[in-house]
């Protein structure tokens, strides 16, 4: 075969680093760093990422073909993803060479990985910018020029040096690159197809690629988060049966004892769009308990502001009990407060995100600052990407200008 094979072993879509507590994407490391190096600059690289090979044998042969014999794979474990670690392991076991190990900076590996050379790069945050893409594309460029030189990389085979590796048939590996080729309904296509009809406000659209990816990965926490929140949005077929099927849906996650910070929010929004319907005040403290829990578990904030947007809604419900609206209008300012601190800091560091700007004029709205919620609310218009995201907000300001009234 005249063409290399590289492999890249990843997850995809958001996931939550638990070691940081924060959401790490990783569809934008792939799509910013590691594709854009070999269609440009590695081009005799035939480039396959996990999700590219279609079908029921994905596991069982194409996945472990390709590991025993490309000539180089690549192993982004940032998040301490499950299934790449595996899949490492599988090749430091099958290969002696030609493995590459990537990893954010603040991930900390487990001892069997940490004594091994690997890329580090540093948090990507919100946003990837071009010099830091290019950065980490350069060091990459490295990695596998270094790789070529054949040198054993493997754990596996450096202490224990006589072990033979096992070898296929050229005929069966070919087979398995050719269908990844001809492969036109990838991972990566569907979750591109769902985000772009999310984009378009069509939910019911994204529902049905979600569904799919659904019954592809059934146990994947970010198909079933973007699922739900896709149902909730479409109202389809009705606002109280799309929201039932998106509390129904995301109960895959056991949100009660979940501590991803996404799962907290899109279950916080679902029961808070409940109450919204049915102006049931059961289900605004559901909303109030996770949307607190999240912002408890880290400073977030857009489960901070949700959490007091919530909080000020439960104010309704004080007219006589003036010590706890007393107490709720106090656990407003100060959430509030606390949530202008933490988005100042993230634009401080440059990590950048147009709903910060939604948070701000948020909050600023509330603590009667209106030079700086009309400056922050204009910005927030200037960069917002979807119809859905400013109905979002402005219900938000409605509710605080109501009840503020």
């Amino acid at each position: 075969m005249t063409e290399k094979v590289c492999f890249v072993a990843m997850g995809f879509g958001e996931k939550m680093d638990y070691q940081n507590s924060q959401k790490v994407d990783l569809d934008r490391i792939y799509n910013k760093i590691i594709k854009p190096l070999f269609d440009e600059e590695l081009q005799e690289y035939k480039l396959i990422r996990a999700d590219e090979i279609s079908g029921s044998s994905m596991i069982d042969v194409a996945m472990y073909n390709l590991l025993l014999n490309a000539d180089l794979v690549i192993a982004d474990v940032t998040t301490l993803n499950p299934n790449a670690i595996y899949e490492l392991g599988v090749r430091h076991a099958l290969r002696q060479f030609s493995t590459i190990i990537m990893a954010q900076s603040d991930n900390k590996l487990p001892f069997d990985l940490d004594h091994s050379r690997y890329l580090k790069y540093e948090a990507i945050g919100e946003k990837l910018d071009e010099n830091e893409a290019n950065t980490i594309r350069e060091k990459l460029k490295e990695f596998v020029r270094a790789s070529e030189s054949q040198q054993i990389d493997s754990p596996f085979y450096t202490f224990l040096p006589d072990i033979q590796p096992p070898t296929i048939c050229e005929k069966e590996y070919k087979k398995i690159i050719k269908k990844a080729e001809d492969s036109d309904e990838t991972i990566t296509k569907l979750v591109k197809e769902a985000k772009d009809f999310m984009k378009q406000s069509d939910f019911k659209k994204a529902v049905t690629k979600w569904k799919k990816l659904k019954k592809a990965l059934p146990n994947n926490e970010y198909v079933v988060q973007q699922l739900a929140l896709s149902l909730y949005k479409s109202k389809f077929p009705n606002e109280t049966k799309a929201l039932d099927l998106a509390k129904e849906t995301i109960q895959d996650l056991r949100p009660e004892k979940s501590l991803d910070l996404e799962t907290l929010g899109i279950t916080g929004a679902i029961y808070k769009n409940l109450y919204r319907l049915n102006d049931n005040f059961d289900y605004l403290d559901e909303a109030v308990s996770y949307y607190k829990k999240g912002f408890v578990i880290k400073q977030d904030y857009y489960t901070g502001e949700n959490y007091a947007n919530c909080l000020l809604l439960k104010t309704k419900k004080t007219e006589n009990d003036p010590e706890l609206l007393a107490y709720l209008r106090y656990e407003i300012k100060k959430v509030y407060l606390e949530i202008i601190s933490i988005v100042q800091t993230s634009l401080d560091d440059d990590e950048e995100n147009y709903w910060m700007y939604a948070t701000l004029a948020t909050a600023y709205l509330y603590l009667d600052n209106q030079e700086n919620h009309d400056k922050y609310q204009s910005l927030f218009y200037d960069n917002l990407q979807a119809d859905w995201e400013k109905k979002t907000y402005q219900e938000t300001i409605e509710d605080i200008k109501s009840i503020k009234e």
